[in-house]
């Protein structure tokens, strides 16, 4: 480029053509002699006065830094004003005296995070020019030393295991278990009465202790059930093992699936796929299975009864380098493999389909059929399996053009000061935010006594279940339904650093257990850390200009839940808003695309339950919901639940809600108003959000007001709301019966500790845990309540989802509704500026630094 004569370099030409531009005519010697040596001299002379006169500018500088001008007396403030300065100003009519914070010189700046691009440390910087680096979070290093909301260590685990292998309650063989033997299959705090853990909390009663909830498989007695035990205290010398159930009332057929199951089920699918060998080849690129390119994937529910066990699985391509890529590969071949009770020898395989051909009680008999040609037929293109990595593993298109701007790094965020919040165990302080970190290997992230201004907000924001309801014509697909919670939300696995995280957040273990191992597993599975909104909290451009940047701390769960990908985050504001936020990324389960199917439309491109979206491959409809447990504590946990109801109607109808009047008033122009009236909720009850018929759903504590008289509250808003249209017949809806509300709300009972049953999705004609169960008539008037919220999104899947599914998100606000005199962030400097400076307020400024290296790898370790 700098060959080009014309080209312009920071508004001048290009050096390279600086001769080109000076060339002298001929004779010109002499004179350009003379004339260079006055213009050196002159250019001497200017650039001493341009040094005296810097060494002046310089001095007053440093002066004025070192004593610093107050407000009134001249000059112009950039920084905060200092704490002694008490400036009066005068705002269009109205005196205001403010006091200003103190201007922040040792130690360095705290600021908040900051956007920029600091992905390398520049030449010449020093050691000290890199950012602080986070401290470790203090650990405890006993049992008695833990909150009693934290998370069970592996220590603990292991004791717990040693504690039930002592007392004869699981089998003492170590290694993976098999049917027959008792195992624990999944392990987690349990949660302490909520009157006990007040007492300790409020009133410095004696700890409730430190328990586990264990959720045994009794497989050696001659009637196998499941058990759950309370065993504990961890932090005491005495650990004991309580029993939550009568025996038997468990059924042992509504166990979760697990690795020791799938082993037993993948040795009769084996067994069937080995017979069908010769229909495999032909139809599927010359794949087959075992060890030649196919995969089996079992489905769910294993059946609608307790006492039954019939897993349902469809055949799938392999992707390598992929455990679900075959999601998007499913095949037209599916069986069903009966397996109740613990004696693997009884266990066999029956209800074959083929390209929705069937049953065939036997793959002998659905071999017979192909053989015959009595069946359809279908058989992929030679070399199709050999495309389907190109088309599934989640890189960069090769046959794209690169995007010249992604060779740029991308801004970022960074701490110029180090962490702004501290941490102690999974307890976490931010501002004027406290709260503790909780995870269940069942029901997934929790939050626990959530303090804002050091009052209790909310007790405990849970995640407690996710469900799906898929819809497909296919004989796999048809009647998929998922209740995550049964398999386990919370089997977690280490962050990925600089996806799911920024590389300055503080990461968090979680523990769960593995029950093919029987052994703890921990994870870097939480992570917390400062965002910068790069937006206003508030602002006004007025006879003043000013704001506050939206900075806020995140508490974030990633997770991989099967095929998705499901990450449950916390946000907490500075004006006491908390928002909690459920997206879901990851494989779609799809199901298999048949060009010749009978009831696909006539294009053959959609179906009554959606779109092709690949070659072979249906997006199978279904949905998210995700369903929280938010037990909200205003001022104490007697409160009751108000709906203001958002109305229009005529004016006197308004005033009378409130008066006796009976006649409109004469400076009304309309007939017609809006106004709000409020309701107290008298009993328990599942509310839906009808965006006809606006309301407001606010907790509240009739007890205690605001200055001006109000009763002190927090308003519950959900984001997105989606209703569900399955009807009650339908055998999936008493399990899941939460998806009906986007609120319900009930009295708090330690009994009523989930919104579904643990085994409910293996039984669901005899489910045990519907929160319809909940919803009976109890007062809810100044006392102790629960709101189950629901928050989940309706997934049509296109082709845009393939290869991955981009981020789709819902999620729901808790906000403060006249809880506070005033807005409540004005305890922290804001952005103020006023024409004659007389009142000047920043934040504390930025330092700029650079970002510590990462290691950008993770499998590295």
């Amino acid at each position: 480029m700098a060959s080009n004569p014309a080209y312009v370099h920071n508004g001048t030409a290009s050096p390279d053509n600086y001769t080109d531009m000076y060339k002298r005519p001929p004779g010109s010697q002499d004179i350009a002699k003379s004339h260079s040596f006055k213009r050196s001299m002159c250019l001497q002379l200017f650039g001493i006065l341009i040094f005296v006169l810097g060494l002046g500018i310089g001095i007053c500088i440093g002066y004025f830094v070192i004593h610093p001008v107050e407000s009134g007396t001249g000059g112009c403030q950039a920084g905060a004003v200092s704490s002694d300065v008490t400036p009066k100003t005068t705002l269009g009519s109205v005196k205001q005296t403010m006091s200003s914070p103190t201007n922040v010189v040792d130690p360095p700046p705290d600021s908040g995070p900051t956007s920029g691009i600091l992905a390398t440390q520049p030449p010449g910087l020093e050691k000290a020019d890199l950012c602080p680096e986070n401290k470790m979070p203090f650990k405890s290093s006993s049992s008695a030393e833990r909150g009693i909301f934290e998370l069970l260590t592996p220590d603990e685990m292991v004791r717990v295991r040693d504690a039930l292998v002592a007392r004869g309650l699981i089998s003492p063989e170590p290694g993976t278990p098999d049917l027959k033997s008792n195992y624990i299959y999944g392990m987690t705090l349990h949660q302490p009465n909520k009157t006990d853990a007040l007492s300790h909390l409020d009133l410095g009663a004696n700890t409730p202790g430190r328990y586990a909830e264990v959720h045994v498989h009794r497989g050696s007695g001659a009637s196998p059930d499941l058990m759950e035990f309370k065993v504990g205290p961890l932090d005491g010398l005495m650990v004991t093992a309580t029993p939550l159930y009568p025996d038997g009332e468990l059924r042992y057929n509504s166990r979760p699936r697990d690795g020791i199951e799938w082993d037993g089920i993948t040795e009769q699918v084996t067994k069937a796929m080995t017979k069908l060998r010769p229909l495999l080849m032909e139809s599927f690129d010359g794949g087959y299975y075992p060890g030649g390119g196919l995969i089996f994937h079992p489905q769910a529910p294993p059946s609608l009864e307790a006492d039954e066990r019939e897993t349902r699985f469809v055949m799938a391509l392999v992707v390598d380098g992929t455990a679900r890529g075959r999601d998007l590969h499913a095949l037209p071949l599916t069986g069903t493999v009966h397996n109740p009770g613990v004696d693997k020898s009884q266990w066999y395989t029956h209800s074959f389909y083929y390209l929705n051909q069937g049953p065939f009680s036997t793959v002998e008999e659905l071999l017979d059929a192909y053989r015959n040609d009595s069946i359809r037929k279908f058989a992929f293109p030679r070399g199709f399996r050999q495309t389907i990595w190109g088309t599934t593993f989640p890189k960069q298109d090769a046959q794209q053009p690169r995007e010249f701007s992604s060779t740029k790094a991308a801004p970022r965020t960074y701490e110029p000061s180090g962490a702004r919040y501290t941490v102690h165990d999974h307890t976490v302080k931010w501002m004027d935010w406290e709260f503790t970190l909780g995870a269940s290997q069942f029901r997934g992230p929790s939050l626990h006594n959530v303090k804002f201004k050091n009052e209790r907000i909310v007790y405990e924001n849970s995640l407690n279940e996710v469900s799906l309801v898929y819809a497909s014509d296919v004989s796999s697909g048809a009647n998929t339904i998922y209740m995550d919670a049964t398999f386990g939300i919370g089997e977690f696995q280490d962050t990925i650093i600089g996806i799911d995280c920024p590389e300055h957040a503080q990461l968090f273990d979680a523990t769960w257990w593995n029950s093919y191992s029987q052994s703890p597993v921990s994870a870097k599975a939480i992570c917390v850390f400062e965002a910068d909104g790069q937006e206003a909290l508030w602002r006004r451009k007025d006879k003043f200009a000013g704001g506050l940047r939206n900075h806020y701390l995140i508490a974030r769960y990633p997770m991989s839940v099967g095929n998705y990908d499901y990450t449950v985050e916390y946000r907490f504001f500075l004006n006491g808003n908390m928002e909690t936020v459920a997206m879901a990324s990851g494989y779609m389960q799809t199901s298999f695309w048949d060009p010749e199917n009978p009831h696909a439309g006539i294009d053959k491109a959609t179906d009554p339950y959606g779109y092709r979206v690949a070659d072979y491959t249906h997006g199978a409809l279904h949905d998210h919901t995700f369903g929280f447990k938010v037990d909200v504590d205003i001022l104490g946990s007697q409160n009751s639940f108000e709906i203001i109801n958002w109305k229009a109607g005529d004016v006197v109808k308004a005033l009378r809600t409130q008066s006796n009047i009976t006649t409109k008033p004469p400076y009304y122009l309309y007939n017609d108003t809006r106004y709000i009236e409020w309701y107290k909720l008298q009993q328990e009850a599942g509310l839906t959000v009808n965006l006809q018929k606006p309301e407001f759903w606010t907790v509240v504590n009739d007890k205690y007001k605001n200055k001006w008289g109000v009763k002190r509250g927090y308003v519950i808003v959900p984001t997105h709301p989606v209703g569900q249209v399955i009807p009650d017949s339908h055998p999936v809806m008493k399990a899941i019966a939460y998806t009906k509300y986007h609120c319900a709300v009930t009295q708090q009972r330690d009994s009523e500790r989930f919104l579904t049953g643990t085994y409910d999705l293996n039984q669901l004609n005899q489910a045990t845990g519907s929160l319809d169960d909940y919803i009976n008539n109890e007062t809810i008037v100044n006392t102790d309540i629960v709101n189950w919220v629901s928050i989940g999104f309706l997934h049509v899947p296109t082709s845009e989802d393939v290869p991955m599914t981009a981020r789709v998100e819902a999620g729901f606000w808790l906000k403060p509704w006249n809880y506070f005199d005033r807005g409540a962030f004005f305890d922290v400097p804001q952005y103020i500026d006023t024409r004659d400076h007389s009142v000047t307020e920043r934040p504390t400024t930025t330092k700029q630094c650079v970002e510590n290296k990462q290691e950008d790898c993770y499998f590295c370790n």
